[in-house]
């Protein structure tokens, strides 16, 4: 952050001209000093450091420095909002080229979502009629072949 300060600093009394010519009284009131603060300070057109980098930041240097900075921001991020879209396109594409692949349920899917099971085929039998005991459950087989002999 600190490599952002400024290299060269005009002088007080350009910076003063560029924001105006604000009166000794005003330059003093502010940055918190005596009006014989401020006097001295533009007899020597000199000031301590941090009244000269303030005065920058509102001269039309600062605020280019500033706009330029905002402007190198937007499309720096803008760049990366186009790149990150472009990962997303691609990732969908993938997914959706992965979920084409062959939807069979299987516990290792190449998706996330949960894959209900399908319906179950039941055979109905009409009512009175006689059959074997394939295709019933174990405990209903052994019921319906328990009094056949073997």
């Amino acid at each position: 952050m600190l490599n952002r300060l400024p290299s060269y600093l005009p002088p007080l009394s350009v910076m003063l001209g560029d924001i105006g010519s604000p009166s000794t009284a005003e330059l003093a009131r502010a940055f918190g000093v005596t009006e014989r603060v401020a006097k001295k300070w533009r007899a020597l057109d000199e000031a301590p450091r941090p009244v000269l980098l303030a005065l920058f930041w509102l001269t039309r240097w600062g605020q280019s420095a500033v706009d330029a900075d905002a402007v190198n921001a937007s499309r720096l991020h803008a760049s990366i909002a186009v790149a990150l879209q472009r990962e997303v396109d691609r990732l969908h594409a993938q997914l959706a080229w992965l979920t084409g692949l062959a939807d069979f349920g299987s516990a290792n899917a190449p998706t996330l979502e949960s894959h209900a099971p399908g319906p179950r085929l039941v055979l109905v039998h009409p009512p009175g009629e006689r059959h074997s005991g394939a295709g019933q459950a174990p405990a209903d087989a052994a019921r319906a072949t328990a009094g056949t002999p073997r």
